[in-house]
């Protein structure tokens, strides 16, 4: 299961995944008080011009924007409005990918407005392990369960929840390719990865409970406690002996 991707298909996803790991850490270094969700859609788009790259979230179908910006108890999919203007204290989820010559890339992190409190500091640093100790992992002939059981682990361990509405995946032609690859799970269950897949892992981990609620705009995902949430999405080669993350 999983499509293994030669060598012409590696060499553009990973100038795709490149600029969108480029263009996300000039997003965040723009989240500052003041600075609102519409502020960062505009320059991401044209970041994309600059780097001869097109927006991959547009063409979901119904989605009209190229980032989704979450903010503190939002959780996934939210529209970067300009009415969402950041505040100190903020947490600030950017999820984006772009289209290169037919190959999509897809990635996601959480920054800090200014100074945040000691707890949800550590919620970041939660989530952000438990996507680095499953990206450990994609490694052939390890299995997606393996994976799984690491993000789920590093997040409740910590006395943390994981979303388990949505999942990663695989990635190429299409955002979304098989496997599917859950941040809660079983180890040694699972499909069997394989060298040369390219997998999405990401995780949701939540402050409090993992419930969820959507918005009326039909994209917008809440924690239904309103405690705060922060992601964490790298896009990965599973390796044969190693990973290699293509979104750094």
């Amino acid at each position: 299961m999983g499509q293994i991707k030669n060598e012409f298909e590696l060499k553009n996803m990973r100038y795709a995944a490149h600029v969108t790991a480029e263009i996300v850490a000039t997003l965040g270094s723009m989240v500052k008080p003041g600075v609102s969700a519409g502020d960062l859609e505009r320059t991401a788009a044209e970041l994309c011009q600059q780097h001869g790259v097109t927006p991959a979230f547009k063409e979901v179908p119904g989605y009209s924007y190229g980032t989704c910006i979450s903010v503190n108890d939002e959780v996934v999919h939210s529209i970067p409005y300009d009415s969402k203007v950041f505040a100190e204290g903020d947490l600030v989820s950017i999820d984006f990918g772009v289209k290169f010559n037919g190959y999509y890339s897809d990635h996601c992190r959480t920054f800090a407005v200014g100074a945040v409190s000691p707890e949800h500091r550590r919620l970041m640093e939660v989530g952000e392990a438990a996507t680095a100790n499953a990206v450990k992992l994609a490694v052939a002939g390890n299995r997606v369960g393996d994976l799984s059981h690491a993000m789920q682990s590093t997040a409740e361990e910590a006395g943390f929840s994981i979303v388990t509405t949505y999942v990663g995946h695989g990635i190429g032609r299409k955002l979304h390719e098989q496997p599917e690859i859950p941040a809660f799970g079983t180890p040694g269950t699972g499909p069997f990865l394989k060298e040369n897949m390219v997998i999405c892992v990401e995780c949701q981990v939540c402050e409090k409970d993992a419930k969820l609620v959507h918005e009326r705009d039909g994209w917008t995902t809440r924690t239904k406690d309103g405690g705060y949430a922060v992601m964490f999405e790298s896009m990965v080669r599973v390796g044969k002996k190693a990973p290699e993350v293509l979104s750094k």
